[in-house]
Order: C-alpha cells, then structure tokens, then sequence
C-alpha cells in the first residue's frame, strides 16, 4: 500500500460519522455493562494502543477518547501533516480505526462473551449529548441529554480520564504544547493558566465569556474561540505571538486589542457586530480578515 492509498483509507475512517458510529456503539456496550466485549474490542486494536477494560469498566475512557467525534479535525489534519512529511510508520499508528470498520457486527459477533450483572461501581461521566444515531434506514435520531459544564481544567480531565474525580495536578499541563477542547461545554477557563507552553488551542463551541487566563500564555500562535459567547477580548492584547486567531460567532464589537498584536496575520470575525473602520485598519495592519 502506498502513502496516498493509506492517506485516502484513514481519512475515510476519521471521518464525523464513522467516529459517531463507533463512539455510540462503544457507549451502549458501556452502558448495557458489556466490559467483556470492550475488552476484546480492546484486544482487537492492542497491537498499536495497549488498553485495558476491567471487570468494573474501568479504561473505558482511554478508549472512547480515541474515537471522540469532536477529535475528527485532529485526526485529518495529523494525517494529511504526515502525509506531507512522507511518514508511512506515522500513519500507520493512526491506523487502529481499521480494525473497528465494521464495529456493529464485531460486537455482535462478540456477544457470546457474558458479563456478571452488577452495578459498576465506577462513575464516567460522559454524555452522548450532540451525537447522532444514524439507523440502517438513513433515520438521524438525536441523543439528548442535559450538558455538564466545566472548566478547563476539569475538561482537560474528561478528555484525558473520562472523568474529573481523579488528582490531575497543574504541573502536567506546563509542557503540553497543542491543546484540543472544542464542544467541551466549557463555561469558565480556570486552570488554563498552568498551560504555559501551548502553542495551539482550540476552544470553539463552548460557552466561554472571559479570557483573562489567557493572559501571560505568551507562546499561543494560533488560537480558537469560535462558537463562545465572547464581547470582549481584551486578554488577547497580552497574547503577544499570536498570529491566527479565529472569533467567529461570538458577540464582539470592540477588535482594538488584536490591533496591538504585531505578529498576527490571520483573523476569523465572522458572525459579529465589529465595525467597518475596525476591520479596515486590521487589513492595514497586513491582516488577512474573514468577516
């Protein structure tokens, strides 16, 4: 198989739906207490990521977070850098989806394998709100569900762990340097101050209105906060290296603070009530503005 063959394979498999589908049928598994079966899914993609489902569901939250649907971007653009990059061993890491094509009639087929009725006694607080269950009739049913909301410290501990009742201490966060938290239902951004090394994050979807811990977070390049409910945006000013930063959707007027960042180069505006005069004098600056 060549490089494009393997590039053209993955991005069929990382895409929405597919990550949909195999998402949901590991959560009903989860839900129906099916931990045998999820082992032996586990077992089925062991050779690239070791995991391991105990009696009582534990580990279940290492392997849905492979498969989150809102990692979808990720996973593209990973491939299509390593692509680029002519890495062949790369992609191939990302390539334990394809043991899952067919994860309906795997775990069908797995269904001999019996679990002991009880109650698990470990609590992963995951939501299946925003998932669509696409029948075999082409049905779209949606899964609805009261959110939870978060900061971003305990976001960061529902993506890592599945669940926030675990010691996560701040220091692990300082040598992170890409940090990908979109529709995380974050409401407030305590704990991202730790993150003092991140070049990258993406903070769209959630409910975001404050940005003040941002400031001091001097090696952030790009940035994304579309989809929040933002008016002001005064901590970017202190973002100094930003260079692409994306606000579409939000409720912001007032763009002066992005005037005063000399590196940036790229803006998304889109879907708020900034003025004309504004945007003129960030395209002046050499910014290239969608809005």
């Amino acid at each position: 198989m060549t490089i494009k063959e393997l590039q053209s394979k993955l991005q069929e498999a990382y895409t929405l739906r597919n990550l949909n589908n195999i998402s949901l049928t590991l959560i009903n598994l989860y839900k129906d207490q099916q931990y045998s079966i999820l082992q032996k899914i586990a077992e089925i993609i062991g050779d690239f990521i070791p995991i391991e489902i105990t009696a009582d569901g534990k580990g279940f939250s290492k392997l849905i977070f492979l498969y989150h649907p809102d990692r979808a971007n990720y996973y593209l653009n990973e491939i299509n850098k390593l692509t680029e990059q002519n890495n062949f061993d790369g992609l191939l890491e990302h390539s334990h989806i394809l043991k899952l094509e067919h994860i309906e009639e795997i775990a069908n087929s797995l269904n001999n394998y019996e679990d002991i009725d009880y109650s698990p006694v470990y609590e992963w607080d995951f939501g299946t709100d925003g998932y669509s269950i696409i029948t075999d009739d082409e049905t779209v049913k949606e899964v609805k569900t009261k959110p939870k909301e978060y900061d971003f410290y305990d976001a960061i501990k529902i993506r890592q762990y599945g669940h926030t009742d675990i010691e996560f201490p701040s220091y692990y966060l300082e040598d992170i340097d890409d940090f990908e938290l979109s529709s995380s239902n974050i409401v407030d951004l305590d704990g991202v101050q730790f993150c003092i090394h991140a070049v990258n994050i993406d903070l769209s979807d959630n409910s975001i209105n404050d940005l003040t811990p941002l400031i001091g977070l001097t090696y952030i390049e790009e940035l994304n906060l579309s989809d929040n409910e933002l008016d002001t945006i005064d901590a970017l000013s202190r973002v100094k290296n930003l260079q692409r930063v994306y606000l579409s959707n939000n409720h912001i007027e007032d763009i002066a603070p992005l005037l005063k960042l000399e590196k940036l180069h790229y803006a998304d505006l889109s879907g708020n009530r900034i003025s004309l005069d504004q945007i003129r004098q960030l395209i002046e600056l050499g910014v290239t503005v969608d809005y």
